[in-house]
């Protein structure tokens, strides 16, 4: 039956003046458009039947002319979807930076329907093991590739836009789907004790930098914020947009609903935290609380808690050339601003604290996060469990 006659996905091969390409297949797409492609010989004619009928039966049809569309029209059209979706700019110019540096320049021109997964996988491999993938060398290893971590990253964006090629029907195949990508080496997140805080603490305050003349405010006090990071769990992000109105120290309590970051080409941009979700955060200890009270006393509620020099929030450098004399100082190799987050997690745990808890401490959109996190600190309380199974099995014992 010719297609043009017949429903949605019926095809024919007819022969065609007996010479050249003479054998037409014939389909109507999923769309109710006719398609059709001419072949030299029959089989492969017959062939291209089979395949158009099994694609739109299970619904993974594709008009071969959209698969002919590349790589960077794809991916500015998955680019769009996270504009759209209000993802964080610092997201946004992260998977732009990746693009542009990396993906694009390999896979910008070429047409999705081109692209295979033999292709990727060496391509990623390719990203592992060549220094030629980095744009600045390694100087502790200069014939290193990418680090895995950074593929990962690559092979995320690659899948996604993919992905998003298979929802619109431009392809039928993630070439990115089943990739072999280098293992990310497990590191040793380093805890404080409460002894390191308090230490790291001073030393920050006193770390001797020369000051900017300029300065427009007293900047925040450096050791008040080390402590405020390791007693309240909060992102650095969190932190420096914290304003004066944001604390209650008569319920020992911070608002968090805002976070600032530095995005390159926009600099410091305000919005959501990570989670995009308001919480009430605590203030752990009593003698933080005091300094903290201290800090917002006589102060417009409006003002940033933590200043830089300039009024506006604290730069994280600011904090990280005092900070990283510190830590020389005292020996922490590996201790980041971030490490004061990781410790109020680890300390609350070793305090008693429940899963769920730490959770709402720490600001994560689930407990799941929380475990994948600590769970390795967790006791295992074997001991405990099998007093109580002995007990239930025998009562009187």
């Amino acid at each position: 039956m010719d297609a043009r006659h017949g429903t949605p996905g019926t095809e024919v091969c007819t022969a065609k003046h007996g010479l050249g390409k003479r054998w037409l297949t014939r389909w109507v797409d999923a769309e109710g458009r006719e398609r059709s492609r001419s072949f030299d010989k029959r089989a492969d004619a017959e062939r291209e039947k089979r395949t158009r009928t099994v694609d739109l039966e299970t619904g993974t049809y594709v008009d071969p002319r959209r698969a002919a569309v590349t790589f960077d029209a794809m991916a500015e059209a998955w680019l769009m979807t996270k504009r759209a979706a209000n993802r964080a700019p610092k997201t946004v110019a992260g998977y732009e930076e990746i693009l542009n540096n990396v993906i694009l320049p390999k896979w910008g021109n070429a047409k999705l329907a081109n692209i295979t997964h033999e292709q990727m996988q060496a391509w990623f491999v390719w990203l592992s093991t060549n220094p030629e993938a980095r744009q600045h060398k390694r100087k502790s290893d200069p014939d290193a590739g990418l680090s895995p971590a950074r593929v990962v990253q690559v092979h995320n964006i690659v899948s996604q836009i993919f992905d998003y090629a298979i929802r619109a029907r431009y392809i039928s195949v993630n070439p990115a789907h089943g990739i072999t990508l280098p293992r990310k080496p497990k590191s040793k997140d380093v805890v404080l004790t409460h002894e390191q805080i308090a230490r790291l603490a001073e030393e920050t305050a006193a770390a001797a930098v020369r000051h900017r003349s300029d300065s427009r405010v007293s900047p925040a006090p450096l050791g008040t914020l080390v402590r405020f990071l390791a007693y309240s769990g909060l992102r650095w992000s969190e932190a420096v947009a914290l304003r004066v109105g944001d604390v209650d120290t008569r319920r020992r309590r911070v608002l968090v609903s805002k976070a600032i970051t530095q995005v390159r080409g926009q600099g410091r941009i305000e919005g959501d935290t990570k989670t995009h979700q308001r919480r009430s955060a605590p203030i752990l200890t009593a003698a933080l609380n005091t300094e903290l009270a201290e800090l917002v006393r006589g102060r417009d509620a409006a003002e940033y808690l933590f200043p830089g020099p300039d009024g506006g929030p604290m730069a994280v450098g600011y904090l990280r050339v005092r900070f990283d004399k510190a830590t020389a100082k005292l020996g922490l190799d590996g201790v980041t601003p971030h490490t004061l987050r990781h410790s109020a997690g680890s300390l609350a745990l070793a305090a008693g604290a429940s899963v769920v808890t730490v959770q709402k401490l720490l600001g994560h959109l689930n407990a799941t996060t929380t475990m994948n996190v600590y769970s390795h600190q967790l006791p295992d309380d074997f001991d405990n469990l099998a007093a109580a199974m002995e007990q239930a099995i025998s009562p009187s014992a």
